[in-house]
């Protein structure tokens, strides 16, 4: 017979060996999600609209103001090239708040914001909240699946 330590010895071990795994899953998801960011954001200052529909999933969708959903990378680089065309390049800054990991997919929240100045304009800083779902690819990498502003949060 097992005493009470020995038991409860032996049923940490085994939630460790249950949790390390998934632990290790969510932080190579968050590694992967802050690297998308980065390329996001590097892209918004260079106004490269390739660049910035390549962090999307070929099935990819953003959803853009006034309730537009564009999807594929094509669409996603003409729709945000011709953003770039009118604002030129965007400082952009994403806050990541939370992250969950649910099979291939992971679900960002957090804060954004992008200063730019359109031409002959005044500078100009818009932000709110955001929700990113992230596919897991074929090879390995995280793209994102769906990208939205949380409606009414915009600044």
């Amino acid at each position: 017979m097992i005493d009470k330590h020995a038991f409860q010895t032996i049923a940490t071990v085994a939630v460790l060996m249950l949790t390390l795994p998934a632990q290790g899953q969510d932080q190579d998801a968050r590694t992967a999600i802050d690297s998308g960011n980065k390329a996001y954001i590097e892209a918004m200052a260079n106004a490269d609209a390739r660049a910035f529909a390549d962090v999307y999933d070929s099935d990819g969708r953003r959803l853009a103001g006034g309730g537009e959903v564009v999807r594929g990378r094509a669409a996603i680089t003409d729709h945000i090239g011709a953003f770039f065309t009118r604002i030129g390049p965007v400082t952009a800054t994403i806050e990541t708040t939370e992250v969950w990991l649910v099979d291939d997919m992971a679900y960002e929240t957090g804060r954004w914001t992008y200063t730019f100045t359109p031409p002959g304009d005044t500078r100009r800083t818009i932000g709110g909240r955001y929700v990113t779902v992230w596919r897991l690819q074929d090879d390995g990498n995280w793209k994102i699946y769906v990208d939205m502003s949380v409606p009414g949060t915009e600044s």
